[in-house]
Parts: structure tokens; sequence; C-alpha cells
């Protein structure tokens, strides 16, 4: 093994993408419940008890998952950081790059989780989005870079198609994601399919450097 460091590295990588196809996963439900939780409400307003039953019920769903899914996001978050570090001993033009926009995201993440920040935290929280885009496409350039010098140009083609359809998924989440009710859900939905799409890239980076 060659690249054992990018090896090691890009394993992180895909069980730090596993746990966000997880969150993933249950923020599709929080925004189902999201919308439930509103129309029980509406209901409740007209005097229905099942109505406002079911609203609390959703409610309380919203909260549990949503902390379930910040959980997994800083695990995934560490796990992330920790992959792109180590890759970057063998491939540091890009993993490195990768490596630093990672702790932008996270900062600017939890900068706009802060209430108090307001149109602030709307501010940083489009900059973590573009930090995210920038993370994804300079990781996958490092894998293809490794791939070039293995001679493993399928995969190089792949990472090609893979920056283009991830990065469009990405952006369109993104806009998305300042949207509640429908569009909450089909973000959720588009950056569920595009975790694993991105899963799937990962995981054949890591097959490749197993050779």
């Amino acid at each position: 093994m060659n690249y054992k460091n990018a090896y090691d590295g890009i394993k992180k990588l895909v069980a730090a993408e596993a746990l966000q196809i997880i969150g993933a996963g249950l923020a599709i439900i929080v925004a189902i419940l999201g919308i439930a939780a509103l129309a029980g409400a509406a209901a409740a307003a007209d005097g229905s008890e099942t109505a406002a039953a079911g609203a609390v019920a959703s409610g309380a769903g919203v909260i549990i998952l949503s902390l379930g899914i910040a959980v997994l996001g800083i695990i995934s978050e560490i796990l992330m950081l920790i992959g792109l570090k180590k890759a970057s001993a063998d491939e540091p033009q890009y993993f490195k790059s990768a490596f630093i926009l990672a702790v932008v995201v996270l900062v600017a993440g939890i900068a706009s989780a802060i209430p108090a920040l307001g149109t602030m935290g709307s501010i940083i929280k489009v900059t973590a989005n573009a930090a995210s885009v920038g993370m994804f496409v300079c990781t996958v350039m490092g894998i293809s870079k490794l791939a070039k010098e293995i001679g493993r140009e399928d995969v190089v083609s792949m990472g090609n198609v893979i920056i283009i359809i991830e990065v469009i998924q990405l952006l369109l989440a993104s806009i998305a994601s300042f949207t509640n009710g429908i569009l909450a859900v089909i973000a959720a939905i588009v950056s569920f399919i595009g975790y694993i799409i991105y899963l799937v890239y990962l995981t054949k980076g890591k097959k490749m450097l197993e050779q």
C-alpha cells in the first residue's frame, strides 16, 4: 500500500459520510414532522384537542431528532477533520485545503446556531455552505490526483462527474434549507441522495488505495 495515510484518512471520511446519511435520513423525518406540527397547530386553533395533542407530539419529535442529528453531525465533523488531516500527509495540495475548509464549516456552523446573531447568523450560514462546497471539491480533487498517480482513470472520470452533480445538489440544498414546509422536505431528500452518491465515490477511492 503506497498511500497508507490517504487510505486511513479516506476510510474515516467514509465513516463520517455514513453518519451524514443517517443524519440526512432523520432530517427528512424532522421536515415531515415539522409540517405535521404546523398543520396540527392550525387545526388546534380551531379547537381540535386531537390536533393539539398531535402538534405537541410532532414538536417533541422534532426536538429529539434534531438533537440526534446535531450529535451525529458533531461526530461526523470530527471524523472528517481527522480523515482529511491524515490524508493530507500523502496528498497535501487538495486534502490540506479541504481540512482548512472543514474547520471553517465547523466554526461557521456553530456560530450560525447562535440566536443572538440574527441576520449575521444567516450570512455565516451561507459562508458555511460555500465552504462545504469547496471542501467537497477539494476532497474529490485529492482522490482524483491520487487516482492519476495510480493510473485509475475511471476514478478520475467519476470524480469529474461527481463534482458537477454534488455541487448542484449542495447549492440546491443550501437554497432550500432557508425555507420551511415542503421545500424543507425536498432539501432533506436532495441532501440524502447527494450523501449516498458521495459515499459511493469515497468507498471507490478507499478500495482503490487498498491495492
